[in-house]
């Protein structure tokens, strides 16, 4: 722990715990994990200059392709990432969540092959785009997951937020390309486009060499009757010998909560395993304290992208020319430079300390402000339409770039990787796979909503669209305040007390701290 104090890491420590745990491979593990955001944070970020690059218009003859074709090509990546985030639960829960992760590196390696390979065939960027979407929502329901089983309740919203410092990194070198790109190359060259689309194989290549670090989740291998193993990858993680007493302890909380939930499943009629397994999953979900999380990780998602943040991500050179900027492509990559900074930040200093909910109330706030004067600058120097600008609308609109800035700042410190932090640690173990899936997908179906919808919102509705992001900011602060509890520092296992799950009377929720060991964990298993 002390290399980590030296680098400046603010350790929140729980009590009872050896220190130990707090090691450097359980935070090497949480880096190669987010390695899978970085598939998530260049594609969203490249992709929305590169189709307007002349070469790319030239090379695909765009002009006589639907006016609708860029933005398909953006959207039709959320498409594939609705069907990917549903379709890698039952995959991650019969192979594991490690070998998903490679199947899914290797997948997003031949999405950017056929996009780079492509020679004027629409189809392939089409085919290319929807398979690179396809595992980007695999992986954004599988490395949520695996940070949050693998990792110690007191560092969890450290390491579940790596994943979100990956995508803000990638999206900063997907945003600088294009800028580089369009600064120093010959527009007409092919290689204008083919490079961005190329870079993508380097994060499918480090995803798929630092899948072979990973050990499997303890948690999936007790679920699939292999206890042995389990507590070896435990004892790896938590740097501590497989019969020492905080090991012994999360196993047999693991276990006890795992046979619970077993228990249902096997009181469940039905002629198969199929059908029982369906049925107990209905079960399971339609419970008082599991509906409710169902509903807060859909809205969680909801909240995220109504703040806006897509739109500028996806549109962000539209966007900003709206405001009166004409260096377009130098302010979208200040913006991925400030927000990849607050993300750093937040997640190394602030998250475990703060909580969940304090901060998701500023940002939400402070992110309505930014957004309100943006609209109401627009609403009133109408930047866009003049054609002379005068001395206060251009002091108008170096203002309204300011608090643009701001608000990817303070959207950081908010529902940025926050969303995804909860998301990853409320559902309990026996569903929590389909509910990453859930929650990914309510993620995707926003997503491709916003990146299908903003060109038309932005044309027809101008700084009303503006105006509609600042309100939903500010109602997201009453929802969180209202609806969300806190869940800092809780074991996975005692998120049912927080959510108030459906105890049967004179049951006690299963609290680490309460769990005798197992020594046996097959018997139990």
């Amino acid at each position: 722990m002390t290399w980590l104090r030296r680098l400046g890491f603010k350790i929140v420590e729980a009590e009872n715990t050896p220190k130990e745990v707090y090691n450097y491979k359980i935070y090497t593990t949480g880096v190669v994990i987010s390695f899978g955001a970085l598939l998530f944070g260049y594609c969203s970020s490249f992709i929305g200059t590169t189709v307007t690059l002349p070469a790319f218009k030239r090379d695909f003859d765009l002009a006589s392709l639907p006016s609708d074709t860029s933005a398909n090509i953006v959207s039709v990546f959320q498409a594939g990432a609705f069907f990917g985030a549903l379709g890698s639960y039952p995959i991650m829960e019969t192979i594991g969540r490690k070998w998903t992760l490679l199947g899914v590196a290797l997948l997003f390696e031949v999405s950017a092959i056929l996009q780079v390979a492509s020679t004027g065939q629409i189809g392939m960027i089409y085919a290319g785009r929807v398979l690179a979407g396809l595992c980007v929502g695999g992986v954004t329901t599988v490395c949520p997951v695996y940070l949050a089983e693998l990792s110690p309740p007191a560092i969890r919203g450290r390491l579940v937020g790596f994943y979100e410092m990956g995508y803000q990194l990638a999206a900063i070198v997907g945003f600088w390309i294009n800028y580089g790109i369009e600064a120093h190359m010959d527009p007409n060259l092919a290689s204008t486009w083919r490079i961005p689309m190329a870079i993508q194989l380097i994060p499918g290549g480090m995803l798929f060499a630092g899948a072979f670090y990973l050990v499997e989740s303890p948690r999936y291998l007790l679920k699939m009757n292999r206890p042995e193993v389990a507590a070896k990858n435990l004892s790896f993680l938590r740097n501590l010998p497989a019969d020492h007493p905080y090991v012994e302890n999360e196993l047999s909380a693991v276990v006890v909560q795992i046979n619970r939930e077993r228990e249902v499943t096997k009181s469940t009629p039905g002629n198969n395993a199929v059908t029982r397994y369906f049925r107990g999953m209905y079960h399971e979900c339609s419970r008082k304290g599991i509906r409710n999380r169902l509903i807060i990780g859909a809205l969680i998602m909801f909240w995220q992208n109504a703040s806006g943040i897509n739109a500028l991500n996806y549109y962000s050179p539209t966007l900003f020319r709206s405001i009166g900027i004409t260096d377009t492509g130098l302010y979208t990559g200040i913006f991925g430079v400030l927000k990849a900074a607050a993300s750093i930040v937040f997640f190394i200093w602030i998250v475990d300390t703060a909580g969940r909910r304090l901060p998701l109330m500023f940002g939400g706030f402070t992110s309505g402000l930014c957004l309100l004067y943006v609209a109401i600058y627009l609403k009133i120097g109408h930047p866009d339409t003049a054609d002379v600008l005068t001395a206060s609308t251009i002091a108008g609109g170096k203002g309204a770039t300011a608090f643009i800035l701001l608000f990817g700042v303070f959207y950081c410190f908010g529902w940025n990787g926050l969303a995804w932090v909860i998301c990853a640690e409320i559902y309990p173990t026996n569903i929590r796979g389909f509910c990453a899936a859930w929650t990914a997908m309510w993620q995707w179906i926003f997503q491709f909503i916003v990146a299908r919808e903003t060109p038309d919102m932005e044309a027809a509705m101008g700084w009303g669209m503006f105006l509609m992001f600042a309100m939903l900011n500010m109602a997201s602060v009453i929802w969180v305040y209202f609806v969300l509890p806190e869940t800092k520092g809780r074991t996975l296992e005692e998120m049912d007390l927080v959510f108030g799950v459906g105890i049967e009377k004179g049951e006690k929720p299963v609290m680490l701290e309460d769990v005798k060991p197992v020594r046996d964990l097959s018997e139990v298993v």
